[in-house]
């Protein structure tokens, strides 16, 4: 219906009024220029339900013949049924089936060349279906030079018609193709392949498969069966259709008249016409990669370009092209990103006049950028170059190393590297190859491009490199007529406005080849090499080290410092503060979705040993990945990855970049969004042990020398690693005996699987990454590189899959090496075994992964000897989490590993030889005379048989013991007894001789013999040589497993121990980091009961030697009982009886009698009889602080019901004691329990321990001594082990746990037994009192803001005795602003309590000490204490710790005479290596510094206090700090004894310190008195008057001067509550005086009403307080009256002697609360 003018279209739609009814409309669409005959509608039908259709009798995977394919009988020759194994490279045939992935396996192959003009071979099979269409799939592989068709025909009525078709070479590779064919009168399906006369190259075809339905478009679309969801454009007048081919215009997908593809419409007006395409919606974070093939109409003036439809917005075209016509189909790739969901838009702008349109065809998408145009270095194939046709010409081939090309790439300097090949070698004249690029559009106008060319001599031929603009003709930019047998670089500058595409002319003459790799095309000039020969880390402390930023998207890098919230962490890692700088990602105003990129200067030649270590932080919300990329030319590989991080930490990496033999750089890629806090940052990037291996002037005999003089260990030959650098330790494996190798990039190689479906499959790391494998292989190290990975399908727990190799002949320390990657996998399981039955059942483990998972590639090494046929098989088995990453790559075997030429089947039973396992002393063993499930005895005489289950069992049954050989105990001398080594690096366990050029210059077992050694090379990178056992039977819980071993001085890591049981589970056993002295060192690890198990040692270690001997498993037999627990028990006199050095520590216990040689520390004798032997550790130099020795017992079994009770004598005397710790140890599950633990000067005497312990598990008893200083020996003695409990204690500090204080049940909260600092900030201890360390235990009332006033806890101490205790002391700290009140009780057996002692609110940071006269009773009785709290708070803890009865009177509050002990002075602040005031007397055996007499007793039997002056340096300090005093308006004296005698003793002060000066960081306070120099050998007085206005405590400090042989001591300290020199006033009254006489009679009078009224108070008090329950009921009266006489007299003084309070020192009023005046 023509229209004139404008109008409009009004939609009306009308409803009876008596009728409900609805109406809706969609999909409104208005097309100018049609009529609607011309439309067909444009809205996508919904997809039909598809269900996959079974297997057709065509299908033939050709592993047992054709099948239902017949050859045709009448062509000129046959398809041939043909095994890679058969093939000789290159392009004789593939080397690899497809179904199987190996050379075992069959497929169709048509070679050669032709006889005459055109050879035909075909297959064919009768199609019988009632299905109206079918899907043909098969697999093709056609490579070489000259390559005619590959054609899938059908026949109709007597007639072929071609419905696929390829043509020339094609990726080295196998590839799948699925062809629709409608059955309309098909008969016959037929596969055609042709040969020519000059033809050379190969076409094979493999799995076929035939579906009664149309196939669906999967990686491509090809448009053959559907639209794939694009949409057709509805804003312009042109349109888009699909259209199927013709003769003259085939499709690209198919080749045929078969296919289809998309065309725009011939235009029906004379006015320009614009077409759309719209692909379906899309969304990605990151850019990908558009790929299509087009073909562009003769007419110069159509338009085909790419755009970004988004919100309806159509954006700036992407990608352009007019002009040239296409000479046939040809490609490009166009990167397109966009922030939210977005369509492609493919918009042809078509003129009209001109008969011919655009046409597009095979569509796809890559999830990644496009390869910058036309570059390429052909490791995944051809990139956008597309061969040309020329008549009578060749086409450029994908090659490997070897003849008749270059032996190796230039990419990966490997053989297996591709390149592109122009061999002319099969013709008899010169031939020309021609390949194209992509059209190129680049800005700016100047280009640089480069090419690397290898030409073998000067004849090979001319290499030509054209540019075309259009159809006007081509511009030579430069060609070559040789380049030297090497690869050269090419390079030129192009300088053009428009677009233009390349192309490289190869004109081969047949004498030699050309070849061309890594293409690149940058813009710019050309420059001159500008490479770095150097690694360039970076602390961007002073700029980026020319690291650029490369970013073009919404983030970049930049570099700063003190950033918070968005931009980065507050501090750097360099430095550790916040001036220290970094690389943090920020806002950018890039229009593009791609991440930050932070890019190296260009790098050249990175070692196989290369690291890059770097730190990162990540922290906060909307993080995206965090990569680092390896670049080289125009190909991008992800080496490590990371996602968000919660905490803000800077965190170490360390990624293994590997071997690279060209240029490179590293790019660290991040995004983020920025609307979100959070940051990435980066810090600290170094490169380690990157530059190649020098050469060196000799090499030892042992080593392989390389071309360039690098020497390389022999185990490291054909490893697929470059060690040399230059290549040649693999070249020319068969002359060095290797020759069974895969590197997976051909195939599987020989590698077979079970079956099918659980085989091995063989892929990529740019196909399979993230989800199925890592991102890159080891051999070539690129994301192009292949590897084996366990059936991607199997991902329920406990699935299987296999990789087994071809069959070996019996072989003698045959040794697999191979690469292996796990990420994310830990809980499956990768291993391998040694399989001599087809069954598998009595496969041996010779190696499992261990649980350790990175992104690195990681190398094994396992060796293994059989007297009988085998196989290896790598085994997977999927675990219960979520399937990792796991492959492996480059295995290899040596000279060792005899292979069977015949392959054979491994039998189904056991043949009746030798164990298959065992190590044979000849090639000719004795035939074995023993049955099955026998083990024949073969090293001994005669013919002895044992039961198999005797092998390995821990415990030799035959004569020679050969049944426990190679079963784990190994001395090394006959062989490594199945311990197999493996690295991931350079380094490797190996077994040596020892002599004078060795290190140890002897070995353990005989000191002539042989160690297992791995040497670090200095400077070499940080790598993990391991050296494993072999699989481990069943051992007995009391297992130990011992070996000797030696670490050198310059070691710089740790040697280790693991053990990997049979679930999967590791555990390190023990780890030592420093050298030992001598030569060998022993060690005895707890194993305990295991079922199938493994252990390894593992060196991580950058420099340095270690080495290990005599390896044995003790006591493991599961039969072994443990001796009488008394047995464990040990006096020292005799050796250590059942006890063992520990030796992961750096000292030893060593075994004394009379006095240490160190003055004032040490024991003067033994425990036992004083003239005995005892144990110590040295404390003096080379002793140093932190130094450690442990001392183990065997496994003890048990405690059994009630336990058992270990007690052993301490003695910790000195001034800078460190610390002895007691442990319990299991080995099942591996756990270590700290019981017990004392820290500094517990005086010169010999104390008791007594432990109960009850652990139900088998264990170990560890005794573990530190060094505090060089005054600190610690000794023990006089081991001991009893069943049941041990005797109660008179003091608990809760070292070993509560002591059987318990919790009350009807208080309001709990006391919590804690170590260390509290959770609450300014409140609560940093430490325990008994130790003053982190790690000693006190019981703790945490606050909170949930606290309410008067909530309370208790705890109560265990039954006293009645006639038990005099004196309850203990330590309370206090601290805080909100602390409540610490209450102290005696409370009888039936409940009743009397306050004994009560502290309210904040006591300062110290310790404090508390005491208090116990109540006279008659009944058991408790101790009961309590903490009330003050209200909501965080600053309120209250803390407690060594609950003491003593069975002596307290003693008085400000005085100590030193004669038990130190009262309430503490040693504190100073540091322990600065010293401790000892406790001291004259006559003392042990020599020290002191006086010959005290001041107390003036005799050699008096205690005093000294400072041991030999110990510390000129100016160290000792601290000794008193009670709290409250303030009084008399003031205080201080009044005390010194000794200073010896020239330059040093100073003695005294200082006053409060909470205030103390809290301000004042460990001292305020000087009131000081003395200095030598007052000669007698004891002085001095009295110190003080007057302070708040509570405080007395500090002595002594300041060491020059002289280390003078002493400073204290004895006699008092402290009286007024001044020093004050006197009560006396008076003499006035006899006659009468009104004295009569003040005084009634004061008389006034005082005895008192003292009454004050006593019937009192005896009421005394009743509230239900005195009966506590005194014996039937008491009587008088005698209660008796026992408050007691009490009043008691009342005052040192019962109450530390009711201090700081803030409130008025007394409570409470009835029940017997209150003090202050001491």
């Amino acid at each position: 219906m023509p229209i004139c003018g404008f109008s409009t279209i009004i939609l009306q739609a009308k409803s009876p009024a008596y009728k409900t009814a609805s109406f809706s409309i969609d999909d409104v669409h208005i097309i100018r220029n049609q009529t609607c005959d011309d439309l067909t509608p444009t809205t996508t039908p919904s997809p039909p339900t598809t269900t996959t259709a079974p297997a057709s009798s065509l299908d033939c995977s050709f592993e047992g013949g054709l099948c239902n394919w017949i050859q045709e009988d009448r062509e000129d020759l046959n398809w041939t049924l043909s095994r890679g194994d058969h093939m000789q490279p290159p392009w004789d045939g593939p080397h690899y089936d497809h179904t199987t992935g190996n050379n075992q396996g069959k497929f169709l192959l048509l070679n050669g060349s032709g006889s005459k003009g055109r050879e035909r071979a075909s297959i064919s099979a009768s199609v019988i279906t009632t299905a109206s269409q079918l899907c043909v799939g098969f697999w093709y592989y056609m490579l070489g030079p000259s390559v005619s068709n590959l054609d899938l025909l059908v026949v109709k009525n007597s007639s072929e018609w071609p419905v696929w078709t390829r043509r020339g070479t094609q990726n080295p590779e196998w590839r799948n193709i699925q062809v629709t064919i409608s059955t309309n009168n098909v008969t016959q399906l037929k596969f055609a392949g042709y040969r020519e006369s000059d033809n050379k190259g190969f076409i094979a075809l493999d799995d076929i498969t035939v579906r009664d339905e149309a196939c669906s478009d999967q990686n491509v679309c090809g448009f053959d069966s559907d639209m794939c969801g694009f949409e057709y454009g509805v804003s312009h007048v042109g349109r888009w259709v699909r259209r199927r081919g013709t003769k003259d215009q085939v499709d690209h997908t198919y080749g045929t008249d078969n296919g289809f593809y998309m065309t725009v419409k011939a235009p029906q007006s004379s006015q320009p016409e614009v077409a759309q395409l719209l692909t379906p919606k899309l969304s990605y974070s990151r850019e990908i990669c558009v790929r299509f093939w087009y073909l562009l109409p003769e007419s110069h003036s159509n338009t085909f370009s790419i755009h970004v439809l988004q919100n309806g917005e159509l954006g700036e075209a992407l990608w352009l092209r007019h002009g040239a016509p296409s000479k046939g189909w040809e490609v490009a790739e166009v990167t397109v990103s966009s922030p939210l969901n977005f369509n492609v838009v493919f918009q042809a702008v078509h003129l009209p006049g001109t008969g011919s349109t655009l046409k597009m065809d095979d569509y796809s998408v890559r999830k990644e950028a496009c390869r910058p145009p036309a570059s390429c270095d052909f490791e995944s194939g051809q990139c956008t170059w597309v061969n040309a046709p020329r008549e009578d010409g060749h086409d450029w081939a994908l090659a490997r190393g070897g003849f008749p090309g270059p032996s190796t790439d230039h990419t990966t300097a490997t053989v297996d590297g591709l390149f592109l090949l122009s061999s002319a070698l099969h013709n008899d004249h010169s031939s020309v190859a021609v390949v194209a690029s992509e059209w190129i559009h680049v800005t700016p106008n100047i280009s640089c491009l480069t090419l690397w060319c290898h030409m073998n001599n000067s004849d090979s031929g001319t290499l030509r490199v054209l540019r075309r603009l259009g159809p006007s003709g081509d511009d030579l930019i430069f060609h070559s007529d040789g380049t030297g047998n090497s690869w050269s670089r090419l390079s030129e500058s192009i300088e053009t406005s428009e677009p233009f595409q390349l192309l490289i002319e190869a004109e081969s003459n047949s004498r030699g080849f050309i070849a061309i790799d890594d293409i690149t095309l940058t813009a710019g000039r050309c420059q001159d090499n500008e490479t770095s020969a150097e690694f360039v880390g970076c602390s961007f402390e002073i700029g980026t080290c020319e690291w650029e930023d490369v970013s073009v998207g919404q983030v970049k890098w930049e570099r700063g410092r003190n950033a918070t919230g968005n931009n980065g962490p507050v501090v750097d890692n360099t430095l550790g503060t916040d001036l220290g700088w970094y690389m943090a990602v920020t806002a950018n105003q890039g229009d593009q979705i791609s991440p930050a990129t932070l890019e190296s200067p260009t790098m050249t030649q990175a070692s196989a040993t290369c690291r890059l270590h770097f730190y990162y932080s990540m922290q906060g919300e909307g993080l995206g990945g965090f990569n680092v990329v390896l670049k080289g030319g125009s190909t991008r590989t992800t080496l490590w990855h990371q996602s968000g991080h919660s905490e803000v930490v800077w965190r170490h990496s360390e990624v293994a970049i590997g071997r690279i033999p060209r240029e490179f750089s590293i790019l660290f890629e991040a995004s983020r969004t920025l609307n979100q806090l959070g940051h990435i940052s980066l810090d600290d990037v170094d490169f380690i042990n990157c530059s190649l291996p020098e050469a060196q002037p000799s090499c030892p005999e042992s080593m392989f020398v390389c071309n360039n003089r690098v020497c390389v260990d022999q185990s490291s030959v054909c490893d697929f690693t470059d060690d040399c650098g230059d290549g040649s330790d693999e070249n020319n494996c068969e002359l060095h005996g290797v020759v069974e190798r895969c590197s997976f990039e051909q195939g599987l190689c020989s590698w077979t699987g079970a079956n099918v479906d659980t085989l091995w499959k063989l892929h990529r790391g740019e196909e399979v990454y993230p989800t199925h494998g890592p991102p890159r292989d080891h051999t070539q190290n690129s994301a192009a590189g292949s590897f084996a990975v366990p059936g991607t399908h199997l991902i329920e727990g406990g699935q299987t899959s296999e990789m087994i190799s071809r069959t070996f002949l019996p072989s003698m320390h045959c040794n697999v090496r191979f690469y292996f990657f796990s990420l994310n996998d830990a809980s499956a399981a990768l291993t391998v075994h040694l399989r001599t039955l087809r069954s598998g059942h009595n496969d041996v483990v010779l190696w499992s992964r261990d649980e350790s998972q990175s992104y690195n590639w990681r190398r094994a090494e396992v060796t293994f000897s059989s007297s009988a046929n085998s196989k290896i098989v790598f085994s997977y088995e999927v675990g219960k989490d979520p399937r990792g990453l796991v492959a492996v790559d480059g295995v290899s075997f040596s000279r060792e590993c005899r292979s069977d030429p015949t392959n054979s089947h491994l039998p189904e039973t056991s043949p009746t030889s030798a164990p298959a396992t065992s190590l044979l002393p000849t090639s000719t063993a004795p035939v074995n005379p023993c049955q099955n499930e026998e083990f024949f005895c073969w090293r001994s005489e005669g013919k002895v048989c044992i039961s198999s289950a005797l092998k390995c069992d821990y415990r030799p049954d035959c004569p020679q013991a050969e049944d426990e050989a190679d079963c784990g105990s190994c001395t090394f001398e006959n062989g490594q007894c199945q311990w197999a080594a493996s690295s991931d690096g350079l380094s490797t366990w190996h077994r040596v001789r020892c002599s004078n050029d060795t290190e140890p210059s002897t070995d353990h077992t005989t000191g002539t013999g042989y160690y297992m050694t791995v040497d670090m090379s200095e400077g070499s990178v940080r790598s993990d040589a391991k050296l494993h056992s072999p699989p481990l039977n069943p051992s007995s819980p009391y297992c130990q497993f011992m070996f000797h071993f030696h670490i050198s001085a310059e070691s710089a890591g740790s040697l280790r121990v693991l053990m990997q049981q049979s679930e999967g589970s590791e555990a390190i056993l023990w780890s030592r980091s420093y050298n030992t002295i001598s030569h060998w060192t022993p060690e005895h690890l707890p194993v305990g009961l295991q079922r199938h198990f493994k252990v390894w040692f593992s060196y991580i270690s950058k420099a340095g030697r270690v080495a290990v001997d005599d390896v044995s498993f003790l006591n493991c037999h599961k039969s072994y009982q443990p001796p009488a627990l008394s047995a464990y028990g040990s006096s020292f006199e005799d050796g250590f009886g059942f006890w063992v050095q520990g030796a992961h520590d750096e000292l030893d216990w060593l075994s004394r009698s009379g006095p240490t040689d160190s003055p004032n520390t040490g024991p003067a004798g033994d425990h036992t009889s004083g003239k005995g032997k005892y144990l110590y550790i040295e404390s003096s130099p080379p002793s140093q602080r932190g130094n450690t020795a442990t001392l183990k017992s065997l496994l003890l079994p048990p405690a059994g019901e009630n336990g058992y009770c270990i007690t052993f004598w301490y003695h910790m005397f000195g001034a800078t004691v460190g610390s002895l710790k007691m442990f319990l140890q299991t080995a099942d599950p591996w756990q270590k329990i700290l019981v017990w633990q004392k820290s500094g000067n517990q005086e010169d005497e010999w104390y008791p321990v007594h432990s109960h312990v009850t652990l139900q598990k088998v264990h170990q008893v560890i005794l573990e001594a530190s060094v505090g200083g060089e005054a600190g020996d610690i000794a023990i003695d006089d081991i001991s082990f009893i069943h049941g409990p041990c005797p109660a204690s008179d003091v608990c500090d809760f070292e070993e746990g509560s002591c059987n204080w318990q919790q009350e049940t009807n208080d309001d909260s709990d006391w919590l037994r804690n170590s260390g600092v509290t959770s609450n900030p300014n409140t609560g201890p940093a430490g325990d009192h008994t130790t003053s360390t982190q790690t000693g235990h006190y019981y703790l009332l945490p606050s909170s803001p949930a606290d309410w006033v008067g909530q309370r806890a208790a705890m109560f101490s265990p039954l006293y005795p009645a006639a038990r205790g005099t004196c309850v002391q203990l330590w309370y700290n206090m601290f805080g602003r909100g602390v409540g009140t610490l209450n102290v009780y005696q409370q009888s057996e039936e409940g009743s309590r009397v306050l004994l002692f009560s502290q309210t609110g904040d006591q300062g940071r110290l310790w404090r000490f508390g005491q208090a006269a116990l109540l006279p009773r008659l009944q058991p009785y408790r101790i009961v204490v309590e903490g009330v709290k003050a209200g909501p708070t965080q600053e309120g803890d209250l803390a407690f710790d060594d609950v003491q009865l003593t069975d002596a009177q307290c003693p008085p509050h400000g005085f100590c005479d030193f004669e038990t002990g130190l009262c309430s002075w503490s040693n504190v602040g100073g540091g322990i290596e600065q010293g401790d005031w000892l406790l001291g007397r004259g006559d003392s055996t042990n020599p020290n510094t002191g006086p010959g007499v005290d001041h107390t007793t003036n005799s050699t039997h008096g205690h005093y206090i000294y400072v041991d002056n030999s110990v510390g340096e000129w100016g160290d300090m000792s601290f000794l700090v008193g009670d709290v005093f409250q303030p009084s308006l008399r003031g205080h004296c201080l009044t005390f004894w010194y000794h200073m005698k010896g020239d330059h003793v040093g100073t003695l002060k005294v200082y006053i310190n409060d909470r205030e000066m103390h809290a301000a960081g004042s460990e001292d306070g305020a000087l009131k008195w000081i003395e200095t120099g030598n007052k000669g050998d007698k004891w002085e007085t001095a009295s110190v008057s003080v007057k302070h206005d708040q509570a405080f405590w007395f500090v002595f400090v002594y300041q060491r001067g020059m002289n280390t042989e003078g002493d400073v001591a204290l004895d006699d300290i008092t402290i009286v509550d007024h001044g020093c020199n004050w006197e009560p006033p006396i008076t003499a009254p006035n006899e006659n005086d009468p009104v004295s006489i009569s003040i005084a009679v009634f004061l008389s009078l006034l005082a005895a009403v008192i003292m009454l009224v004050f006593l019937y108070m009192l005896n009421r008090s005394w009743k509230a307080w239900n005195l009966p329950t506590i005194l014996n009921e039937e008491m009587d009266q008088s005698s209660s009256l008796n026992i408050v006489d007691k009490v009043s007299e008691g009342g005052s003084g040192s019962n109450f002697s530390f009711l201090n309070k700081l803030y409130d020192p008025s007394p409570q009023t409470t009835d029940d609360v017997v209150t003090s005046t202050d001491a």
